[in-house]
């Protein structure tokens, strides 16, 4: 992909996870969009006693040019991205993580579920 269609594209895919995934309470809690060469990492973010921020991954958005797919990946407890599935646009990559159909996410066998059960004690 030429460096300026790629920068586009990713200039628009962080401007769509931000606007998919806003800030519920930005004193509190808040979502991180991070990008590299071939990725785009999506954080749930949330604030400690201490005042410092506690990152969770929630999700990897990875665009495989040869297939023109994206790909997204969830982390598991064990610390390494795993695949979760392959779609046509970032739109419907987006929707899978909002359903969260599997719980990978957001949901309790996501690395999340530590930061929720910790702010409820």
């Amino acid at each position: 992909m030429r460096e300026s269609r790629s920068k586009k594209m990713g200039e628009r895919v962080v401007r769509e996870l931000a606007e998919a995934f806003p800030s519920p309470d930005p004193g509190s809690h808040r979502y991180a969009i991070e990008n590299d060469k071939y990725s785009f990492y999506l954080y749930d973010e949330r604030a400690s006693s201490i005042g410092e921020w506690e990152r969770a991954p929630v999700a990897k958005f990875s665009y495989l040019e040869m297939e023109r797919l994206w790909q997204v990946s969830w982390m598991p407890p064990q610390g390494r991205w795993q695949k979760y599935g392959r779609y046509f646009d970032i739109e419907s990559a987006i929707a899978i993580i909002k359903a969260d159909p599997a719980g990978c996410f957001m949901g309790e066998v996501s690395p999340l579920s530590y930061l929720k059960r910790k702010g409820s004690t």
